[in-house]
């Protein structure tokens, strides 16, 4: 395992659940700004069912779009629920970038 993982996993044990998940988002965001991030959730997912879940919020919290949608089918409810909400709320490359490059369609004199 990996020391910011370790780190991380030792940091959230004793917390009670409302700080855990604000130190796992916070984290998950300075993670993903330094890039990091991806390797810590590809560890977390390898582990058992809490770590997967906190993998899930960890993506969502660090707008990881592409991991995240590699879950909208899992198994457990909650790392799919975590999937299937970054769908409905995070901005994803492909949409935005299909919607710069269409251009309406001509408006027809009668309308």
């Amino acid at each position: 395992m990996s020391r910011s993982v370790e780190r991380l996993l030792a940091d959230l044990d004793p917390l009670p659940y409302a700080e855990r998940l604000r130190l796992l988002a916070t984290t998950a965001r300075d993670l993903a700004r330094s890039g990091e991030l991806p390797g810590v959730l590809a560890e977390l997912a390898g582990r058992g069912r809490y770590e997967r879940r906190l993998a899930a919020l960890a993506a969502s919290a660090g707008r990881q779009t592409e991991y995240l949608a590699q879950r909208l089918a899992d198994p457990d409810p909650v790392v799919r629920s975590f999937a299937r909400r970054a769908v409905r709320t995070l901005p994803c490359r492909t949409r935005r970038s299909r919607r710069r490059t269409t251009t309406p369609p001509p408006r027809s004199a009668g309308s």
